[in-house]
């Protein structure tokens, strides 16, 4: 052995040991990784080559780098059981107002008069002729042909979303040509047709054609039939209560007596994927971003809106729920507690089969008897996630939680700034939405075997979240990004736009009321400042985070003075108007109290102490740690 062989492999060696401190000492980083396993490959070889080796030593190596790679597969491979699922419901939880969701609070004037009445703002007057005619302000989803025909497409459903109205919402129902019901539903069952024949899958599945009615047989129906429509994923499951909204948007909040609802002893959830290649291919800069919301949410109402009917004209009740605001219910708890998703960090429901975040739910709720699905499937996405914080590192405003669970609500998740990201979605002046946490979670991938196969290895595999997640992990995910089409970016290039902004100092004046609903000092936004431009920051400008720079922010972005007009009030249309007045108007507390205790006005939300919660809570759901599976089983003896 010459003594420059020895040299040479002490310093590759050598170099290994530098890579693997390296790798420690740098949060995992994965450039140290792979360095440590190109010196090692290539001491492994020189000293195979240049130096004595014996067959015993050759078999050795040959053995220990064959254990090494069975070890890795073994853990990558084997079908561990998945994780079980966290027990999200951890303490009391209350029926949530919609009159709190975000885009309710954009709307309703809650975060500021500009966000209110953000379309009149970048709207081109010539563009929107004619608009006005029609009783509605011109705003984001009703300026631009596309997302005017998709969302008008929802609207036009809303009279057959049910026959008669709970929560006070307006309900105007249209009849649904040839059908037979004259009101809640038709006064006598009938069966699927005059033969009660079961579709083909579903009678191969039974193992007998005619109908008997089973609750499982009526899910499988019931899934064959929505699938048939076009759905890409369908649920079924029982209801719990405390998922009907306590406080209905529609009629400015009326409440919704949960008597009015006692029927509807279970749900059906239909998904329509919002499509990959759509969705990697939009920034919250495209116009694009919008229509693609309404292209799911126009096409999952018209599937439920048809079904509804159906078991309408069949005997039972059934309101359809579906988008933009024409829900009774909470979608994501529905999606997680139908066995098919889980809660993920973006504070929403993540269903692997559905493109993990790319899709758009409408429901049915209703009193036909099914079995529901299993729902308390674990698919470990919850622990992924707690690897994963991709999509918080993307958010152009901050608005997704890094960190750990929080409790908020008696349930233990993530809870995105809903006011954060809603204003910023709703005053974006360069196009509206956002879409950056749909395009770079891991499980927004094209359908591919490979795909599929890394979601079993992340659903399975202990080693896997900690090889692809960067949270105390590889982040081998971020350096295998999907990059298929030269039109989507990096990730990582957050495209700061510019957003609408309240007059500088803004403080919005609580009590506030609109309709029915009076706002309080609870419901203030915690992004008042922010939103004035005071100090305003986009998100994950000049951060620096494993070799990426996020939030660089292009020279498109800066007037000719050089200022980011991110924090100013200048933009290509003009100067944004001021003093414009809210939607609803500020009233003395003596004058809320009084109209709260006269049942003139309603208040609620989680948020909001018992005392000042009108009407008052049920202490039969809303006191005291009761599980989805306990109310579940109280609800269906109501």
């Amino acid at each position: 052995m010459k003594k420059g062989d020895k040299y040479v492999l002490i310093g590759l060696w050598s170099a290994a040991a530098i890579a693997l401190i390296w790798f420690f000492a740098a949060s995992l980083n994965i450039f140290a990784f792979l360095w440590f396993f190109v010196f090692v490959a290539a001491a492994i070889a020189w000293w195979g080559l240049r130096l004595g080796v014996t067959e015993k030593m050759r078999q050795n190596a040959i053995l220990g780098v064959s254990a090494f790679w069975i070890v890795i597969a073994f853990l990558m491979l084997f079908p561990f059981a998945p994780p079980e699922r966290p027990q999200y419901v951890v303490g009391e939880v209350h029926r949530f107002s919609e009159m709190d969701t975000g885009w309710s609070r954009v709307f309703l004037g809650v975060l500021g008069p500009n966000v209110a009445y953000h379309g009149l703002v970048f709207t081109d007057p010539k563009e929107i002729e004619g608009l006005g005619q029609y009783g509605t302000l011109p705003t984001f989803v009703t300026t631009y042909p596309l997302t005017r025909a998709l969302f008008g497409g929802t609207t036009f459903l809303d009279s057959y979303r049910s026959p008669v109205s709970e929560g006070g919402d307006p309900v105007d129902p249209k009849p649904f040509t040839w059908t037979t019901w004259k009101g809640k539903c038709r006064p006598n069952k009938i069966g699927w047709n005059k033969g009660d024949q079961l579709l083909g899958n579903v009678a191969k599945t039974m193992g007998y054609e005619k109908a008997k009615y089973t609750p499982k047989e009526n899910a499988l129906m019931i899934k064959e039939i929505a699938l048939w429509l076009g759905a890409n994923e369908v649920g079924v499951g029982k209801m719990d209560p405390r998922w009907l909204y306590s406080h209905d948007f529609l009629s400015m909040g009326t409440p919704l007596d949960l008597k009015e609802a006692k029927d509807y002893k279970y749900f059906i959830q239909v998904y329509v994927d919002q499509r990959w290649r759509r969705v990697h291919n939009d920034p919250g800069e495209s116009w694009w971003s919008l229509s693609k919301s309404g292209q799911s949410y126009s096409t999952s109402a018209w599937i439920v809106i048809r079904m509804a009917q159906m078991l309408r004209d069949m005997g039972y009740v059934a309101e359809a729920g579906f988008g933009g605001i024409n829900y009774h219910n909470i979608e994501s708890a529905m999606s997680v507690y139908s066995g098919l998703g889980e809660f993920g960090r973006l504070s929403d429901a993540v269903v692997p089969t559905a493109g993990g975040l790319r899709f758009k739910s409408a429901s049915i709720m209703t009193n036909f008897p099914m079995e529901p699905d299993e729902s308390n499937v674990a698919l470990g996405v919850t622990r992924f996630c707690d690897y994963c914080d991709r999509c918080a590192r993307a958010c152009p405003v901050n608005a997704i939680p890094m960190g750990e669970p929080t409790v908020e609500n008696g349930v233990k998740m993530w809870h995105v700034d809903k006011d954060k990201c809603v204003r910023f979605r709703a005053g974006n002046l360069v196009g509206n939405c956002c879409n950056e946490c749909l395009r770079v979670c891991p499980y927004n991938k094209p359908e591919t075997l490979f795909h599929k196969f890394g979601m079993y290895m992340v659903k399975h595999s202990p080693l896997a979240p900690v090889l692809f997640g960067n949270v105390g992990g590889v982040g081998l995910d971020d350096w295998l990004e999907f990059d298929y089409s030269s039109d989507a970016g990096k990730f990582g290039e957050n495209r700061p736009a510019r957003w609408i902004q309240e007059e500088e100092g803004f403080t919005m004046k609580f009590p506030y009321i609109i309709g029915k609903y009076i706002f309080t000092e609870e419901d203030r936004s915690a992004d008042e400042e922010w939103a004035t431009g005071v100090g305003a920051k986009m998100g994950k400008v000049g951060l620096s985070y494993k070799g990426i720079v996020y939030g660089k922010i292009p020279e498109r972005f800066f007037d000719k003075d050089g200022r980011h007009r991110n924090v100013h009030w200048d933009f290509e249309g003009g100067e944004l108007p001021k003093g414009l007045k809210n939607p609803g108007k500020n009233i003395s507390k003596e004058e809320a109290l009084a109209l709260l205790k006269s049942g003139k006005a309603f208040s609620g939300g989680w948020m909001k102490k018992d005392e000042n919660v009108y009407p008052r809570r049920d202490p039969k759901y809303e006191k005291g740690l009761v599980t989805y599976e306990q109310a579940a089983k109280m609800w269906e003896k109501e």
